[in-house]
């Protein structure tokens, strides 16, 4: 695919109205037989799947498990991420720190699920992730798969937030990075405590989130975007 040409069966699959069972088990048979092994195999994937308007729910399955197990166990350390692992798989599901589409966003949780341990740099950004979807013009993928458009912190948001804070809870002593901190406070402000849900006002109250201060540490650049251009970017990765 190095010229932009999908080859055999990826030529094939490519551009449909919706991938089905079939061109799946096509693809692990001729393309995959041996599993996704390399970045060129998740790249290849992922652009078949970009190129198709909808799939099924076997192959939602199996681009998710996939990507996460290459990303985990596929590369060096193996079961969990170190940085550059990362900050790789963020690249690779990102534009300008927008996850765009809802499966992409899952593959980079699931990817925490599986890991025995991830560097902050990933769960800072997907805690961002929410902080985008709570401002409903950032278009960003967590924005469109909230299940209403309550202005602040609801349920939904908190189950989100442990499965990505499961990794820094020890014996029920929630420990942040500056970093991951930095995004709770952006996340507080976004709404009075009145429009949070209870469970986020006893948790910003532990953690003293609004006598918080931005830490002064150098931002990542997906935290220094504004909203605005965000939005533009995952409109052209659109």
């Amino acid at each position: 695919m190095s010229d932009g040409r999908f080859s055999f069966p990826a030529c094939v699959i490519a551009g449909k109205r919706r991938l089905d069972v079939d061109d799946l088990l096509m693809l692990r048979k001729h393309a995959f037989s041996d599993g996704i092994r390399t970045e060129e195999d998740v790249h290849l994937l992922l652009a078949i799947h970009r190129a198709c308007d909808s799939s099924c729910t076997e192959w939602d399955c199996y681009l998710v498990e996939s990507i996460a197990a290459y990303a985990v166990h596929g590369q060096k350390p193996r079961g969990w991420l170190d940085e550059a692992n990362a900050e790789w798989l963020i690249a690779t599901l990102s534009v300008n720190g927008v996850v765009a589409t809802s499966l992409e966003l899952e593959i980079l949780l699931h990817a925490l699920d599986i890991a025995s341990s991830a560097p902050e740099c990933l769960s800072a950004f997907m805690l961002d992730q929410m902080r985008l979807g709570l401002n409903r013009n950032a278009g960003s993928a967590y924005s469109l798969s909230r299940p209403n458009s309550h202005p602040g912190v609801d349920i939904d948001d908190l189950h989100y937030l442990w499965r990505v804070l499961r990794s820094a809870c020890d014996n029920g002593r929630l420990t942040l990075s500056p970093r991951e901190r930095d995004v709770l406070v952006a996340i507080d402000a976004m709404a009075e405590p009145r429009v949070h849900h209870a469970g986020w006002n006893a948790l910003a109250d532990t953690l003293q989130l609004r006598l918080a201060t931005p830490h002064p540490g150098p931002r990542a650049p997906w935290l220094r975007a504004s909203p605005d251009a965000l939005l533009d970017s995952a409109h052209q990765a659109a």
